[in-house]
C-alpha cells in the first residue's frame, strides 16, 4: 500500500475495518455447516489476513498521529523528503482553491487534508456576516474541496487602546498545528482554540458547545451543519494572562509532551512607545487536553520589547536536556527546560538555561550612543532588531535571523549559530538584510531570502556566505522550501522561482503568479503554493 492509501485507511474509521473482519466472520459460521476441508481452512486464513491487516492500520494510525505544524512536519526547517516535483510552472494546476484577500498562514497537510487559515473575506457560511476576521479551512488533500471551516469574527476591541491589533483584517496568521484528533491554533481575536480534526461531521464535542456565539451567526442559519469547524476549547490570553498583542497574533504553537507552548504576542502600544503590560508573560504553557494553564515565563520580556513578539518556539535536547527555544521581542534568545506537568496544579515558572542576544554589540550601540530602532516613519537602516522567523534546531546548534515588520524598511541584517546547550555564539553573518524568514537548512547549506529580495546561501558549518541571487522583489512571508533537490521561494511581486539545490547557483524556472507567494509546502509529489487570496496544487 503507498502513502496516498495508508493515510486513507488511516483516516478511515476503524469500524470499518472491524465491520469487514465481522463478516468475514460470518462467512466462515456459515461455512461451516455447508463445507469442510479445505474450504474452511481458506476462510480462517482469510479471516487471519483481514484482521492482522486492521492491526496493522491501527498501528498506522497511532504511527501517523503525531504532531504536524509548517506544512506536515513537527520541524519548523522547511524541508521535505518529497519527490517528483515540478522544476517549473507551466503546467496547469492541479486544482485551486479560493481563500480570502489575505493569507500568511503556512497550510498544514496531515492524512489525506489540508488545514489553512486565511481572512473571512472568502467566507460563504449562511448567518456569518464577514468583517475582516478570520477562516479556519479544511480541504480535501486530492481535491482541495472544501470539507469544513470555521469563521471567526474581527475582534473590535483589539483596535482600540489599550489595545492594538487587529488593524491589518490579516485573518489567522498561526500555521494550523495539528495533533491525534485535534488542531490547534493561535486565533486572531486574541486566544488560543482547539478544534476537532473532522469537524462537525462527527458530532458536536464538549466541553465547547456553543460554536454559534463564538462565531456569531445570526437569523435563519443558527443551526450547526456537517460544513462546520468543531470548536472544542478556546484559552483567552487577554483576560486570563492580561497580554497586549501588538498588530497581530502571530505565532505557530509548539507540542512537547501533551503540552502546548504558546507566544502571547504581547508588544508595544499604539504609540509604540512602550509596553501596555511590560509585565505580562511572552511564554506560556497549556494542557493539550484541557487548554488549562500549566506554567508562565518570568523574564519579563516585555520591559524591553523593541515593537512585537511573532517568534515560534521551536524544540530540541542538548546538554541532557529538552529544551524550548524561544526568540523573544527584545532581540534575546531563550532557553527554557521543557515543563513537567505538575500533579498538584499550581502554576509553574519556566526556568531559563540560558539567554543570549541575537544581535551583535554594534547593532545596539556604536561610539557609547545607543541605536535607534527603526519604526514606519523614521525608516532607520541601523539598530536593533528581533526574531520573527522560528528558531531551528539541528545536531546541537541552534539557528536564527533577525528583522522587523516591512514598514520599517530595509536594514541591517545577521544571522547566528548558538551552542544549544550553552548559548555560546559558534558563528555569526550580516552579509544580508532584514528578515522575517525561518532559516532553512539542507544538505550543510542554510538558506534565507531577506527584505531586500536577496536570496542568500551560506555554509552551516562556519556561516560562509556561498551565494546569492536578487529575485526581483521583496520577500516578506515566505521561507524557503527544499524538497527533491531544488529550493522553492516567493516574492511580494508575485514571482515564484525554483531554483537547484546547492553550493552553486543555478535558475530553474521563475513564474508570475496571480498573488504574492507565502511558504511553499510539499507532499507525496505535489507542491502546494499559497497565495494571498488562493491555495493552488502543482503536479511533478
Amino acid at each position: 500500500m503507498d502513502k496516498r492509501e495508508m493515510r486513507e485507511c488511516a483516516s478511515a474509521p476503524r469500524s470499518r475495518l472491524w465491520h469487514g473482519a465481522a463478516a468475514l466472520l460470518r462467512k466462515l459460521l456459515k461455512r461451516l455447516f455447508f463445507t469442510a476441508g479445505i474450504e474452511i481452512l481458506l476462510a480462517i486464513m482469510n479471516l487471519i489476513r483481514c484482521v492482522l491487516a486492521c492491526w496493522c492500520v491501527a498501528s498506522a494510525v497511532n504511527a501517523l498521529a503525531q504532531e504536524v505544524r509548517w506544512g506536515g512536519k513537527a520541524s519548523p526547517n522547511c524541508v521535505s523528503s518529497a519527490t517528483n516535483l515540478p522544476d517549473n510552472l507551466e503546467a496547469a494546476p492541479l486544482w485551486s482553491q479560493k481563500l480570502g484577500t489575505h493569507q500568511y498562514s503556512i497550510p498544514t497537510v496531515d492524512r489525506g487534508l489540508i488545514f489553512v487559515g486565511s481572512n473571512d473575506s472568502g467566507c460563504t457560511r449562511e448567518g456569518y456576516q464577514v468583517n475582516g476576521g478570520s477562516l479556519l479551512s479544511c480541504l480535501e488533500q486530492r481535491s482541495g474541496a472544501l470539507l469544513w471551516s470555521f469563521p471567526v469574527p474581527r475582534f473590535l476591541e483589539g483596535t482600540k487602546p489599550p489595545y492594538f491589533f487587529n488593524q491589518w483584517r490579516s485573518g489567522f496568521i498561526s500555521a494550523p498545528l495539528v495533533v491525534g484528533d485535534r488542531v490547534f491554533l493561535v486565533g486572531s481575536r486574541g486566544d488560543v482554540l482547539c478544534f476537532d480534526r473532522a469537524g462537525q461531521a462527527d458530532g458536536n464535542h464538549p466541553p465547547r458547545l456553543d460554536e454559534v456565539e463564538y462565531m456569531q451567526l445570526h437569523g435563519e442559519h443558527r443551526e450547526l451543519n456537517a460544513q462546520d469547524g468543531d470548536l472544542i476549547w478556546q484559552f483567552n490570553m487577554l483576560t486570563e494572562l492580561g497580554v497586549s498583542p501588538h498588530d497581530s497574533c502571530g505565532s505557530t504553537i509548539l507540542y512537547v509532551d501533551g503540552l502546548l507552548y504558546v507566544n502571547s504576542s504581547n508588544g508595544v502600544d499604539g504609540d509604540h512607545l512602550r509596553a501596555n503590560r511590560p509585565d505580562a508573560p511572552t511564554l506560556f504553557v497549556l494542557e493539550s487536553k484541557s487548554g488549562k494553564l500549566v506554567a508562565v515565563d518570568d523574564e519579563k520580556i516585555a520591559r524591553n520589547i523593541l515593537h512585537g513578539s511573532w517568534s515560534s518556539p521551536s524544540y530540541g535536547e542538548a546538554g541532557g536536556k529538552k529544551i524550548i527555544f524561544f526568540g523573544g521581542g527584545d532581540g534575546f534568545m531563550y532557553a527554557f527546560e521543557a515543563v513537567q506537568p505538575n500533579q498538584d496544579g499550581k502554576l509553574q515558572k519556566l526556568k531559563k538555561i540560558w539567554a543570549a542576544d541575537c544581535n551583535p554589540p554594534h547593532f545596539r550601540e556604536r561610539d557609547g550612543v545607543k541605536l535607534e530602532y527603526s519604526a514606519w516613519n523614521t525608516r532607520v537602516t541601523t539598530g536593533p532588531s528581533e526574531p520573527i522567523g522560528t528558531p531551528v534546531f539541528m545536531d546541537g546548534k541552534v539557528y536564527i535571523a533577525i528583522g522587523q515588520s516591512p514598514l520599517h524598511g530595509l536594514g541591517e541584517g545577521c544571522m547566528t549559530c548558538f551552542d544549544a546547550a550553552t548559548g555560546e555564539v559558534l558563528w555569526r553573518n550580516e552579509e544580508l538584510n532584514r528578515t522575517l524568514a525561518t532559516l532553512t537548512i539542507s544538505k550543510g547549506v542554510v538558506y534565507v531570502a531577506d527584505l531586500a529580495g536577496d536570496l542568500h546561501a551560506f555554509e552551516q558549518r562556519d556561516g560562509k556566505k556561498l551565494w546569492s541571487a536578487n529575485l526581483g522583489g521583496p520577500v516578506q512571508y515566505a521561507n524557503v522550501c527544499v524538497a527533491d533537490g531544488k529550493l522553492f521561494i516567493g516574492t511580494e511581486r508575485n514571482q515564484f522561482w525554483i531554483f537547484e539545490e546547492g553550493r552553486e547557483k543555478k535558475v530553474l524556472s521563475v513564474t508570475k503568479l496571480p498573488s504574492a507567494p507565502i511558504t511553499a509546502v510539499v507532499d507525496d509529489g505535489v507542491l502546494y503554493i499559497p497565495m494571498q487570496n488562493r491555495l493552488n496544487a502543482y503536479g511533478g
